[in-house]
């Protein structure tokens, strides 16, 4: 299986939360958007920020995010991924989710047509299988 993880899915095994997708373990490959980084390092911050973790599960948190997405295939932002956002879903989307709903298209039609899409992003999880895909996550 080849699955494109969105941020949700890759921010619950960074931050050791429940419902993790311990599926995507036997998964032969992972792709996500360059964009998860950022928003990985956000959510690591943002919960040192608001007293969840302190400053040395922080460094252990941003360590781990970076081996996290190591393992996966990232796939640059370009202009033909940042049009297909724009286009319509189908279904309300906030702007980054667009994003990675869009890279997971230009994804499966120039790669692997069987992709399976992983979030825990209930909205996320509607437009792409409104697209097509399989989803897993929620």
């Amino acid at each position: 299986m080849t699955a494109y993880c969105d941020a949700s899915v890759l921010v619950r095994f960074i931050l050791d939360q429940p419902g993790r997708l311990i599926a995507l373990e036997e998964a032969g490959e992972l792709v996500t958007s360059t964009l998860a980084e950022v928003e990985c390092l956000r959510a690591v911050e943002n919960a040192r920020l608001r007293g969840e973790i302190d400053e040395e599960t922080f460094v252990a948190r941003r360590t781990e995010a970076y081996a996290k997405l190591s393992g996966l295939r990232q796939i640059d932002l370009c202009r033909t991924i940042l049009r297909r956002a724009q286009e319509p879903f189908g279904v309300p989307l906030r702007t980054l989710d667009a994003i990675h709903v869009a890279t997971a298209v230009l994804w499966r039609d120039r790669r692997d047509a069987r992709l399976v899409f992983a979030t825990h992003d209930r909205q996320q999880a509607h437009a792409a299988a409104i697209l097509g895909f399989e989803v897993i996550g929620v």
